[in-house]
């Protein structure tokens, strides 16, 4: 199948009939017979053209439902000119338009910019939980440099702690190792998945330098969770001081689970 058959299927559109506007149903028919056509055979460029054409103009439309299938189409098609027109909906009134739109973003791989960079965080600010995870897959997809992490790296001091997981979870996808002191100074917050994260990020971009803190989280942390995480990233070390803590965590650790992981360390 042609590059036609991710677009929208009939029933798709059928489901939509009595919920849009007359034009809509004309787009919408319209792509979905672009779509049969690419079951088909080749389409060729200009087809191919006039469908993105076509939804970029559907991105605006009333109805919710036809503005997140135009984005997720947008995002499988792949052309990353549509990106501008993609990147606004991250303010979309609709949950599932904004997801969508980050889901398009994770397929487009746009140059991670400082705008885009920006906007991407926040994503990572918004109430739904399906939003922000859309935006940490879209920012480690898009992989951007350590510099323009600043943004995100400013979220970990939100009073929201859903917000705070959100960033250092989206962290841990991208080259963090520029923010390593804001993210120890990070780590004694009152979330425990906010402190097992940064435990996670530290650990995966401090390189050996982070082994005494780690080691300190390892004994200290009342979260077994984050002492977990602490005696994975310790094992992942060639330091005898982390082999010598994990051997003294196996002994006197009270949890059972975190004795485990730091069995597998050693």
């Amino acid at each position: 199948m042609s590059w036609g058959g991710v677009f929208i299927s009939l029933p798709d559109v059928g489901t939509l009939l009595c919920h849009t506007s007359s034009r809509t149903i004309v787009y919408a028919i319209a792509l979905s017979a672009l779509c049969l056509a690419g079951c088909v055979q080749d389409s060729p460029p200009v087809s191919r053209e006039h469908t993105v054409s076509l939804l970029l103009e559907l991105l605006r439309d009333e109805a919710p439902e036809i503005r997140r299938m135009a984005a997720e189409s947008l995002g499988k098609i792949g052309d990353a000119r549509t990106t501008d027109s993609i990147l606004p909906l991250i303010h979309d009134p609709a949950a599932i338009v904004r997801e969508a739109s980050m889901l398009a973003m994770g397929r487009l791989k746009p140059v991670a910019t400082d705008g885009v960079v920006i906007l991407l965080t926040q994503a990572l600010e918004d109430p739904v939980e399906s939003v922000r995870q859309a935006a940490i897959v879209a920012i480690g997809t898009i992989e951007p440099g350590s510099r323009l992490l600043g943004p995100v790296v400013g979220l970990l001091r939100s009073s929201d702690a859903t917000i705070r997981r959100a960033a250092v979870w989206a962290l841990l996808q991208a080259d963090s190792s520029q923010w390593v002191p804001a993210l120890v100074a990070a780590g004694r917050d009152s979330d425990e998945e906010v402190r097992q994260g940064v435990v996670a990020v530290v650990g995966e971009w401090g390189g050996s330098a982070a082994s005494p803190w780690l080691r300190e989280r390892l004994l200290e942390d009342p979260s077994p969770g984050v002492r977990a995480e602490a005696a994975y990233r310790l094992g992942m070390l060639n330091d005898p001081e982390a082999r010598a803590a994990l051997d003294t965590t196996i002994t006197k650790d009270s949890d059972s689970g975190v004795r485990r992981w730091a069995k597998r360390g050693t």
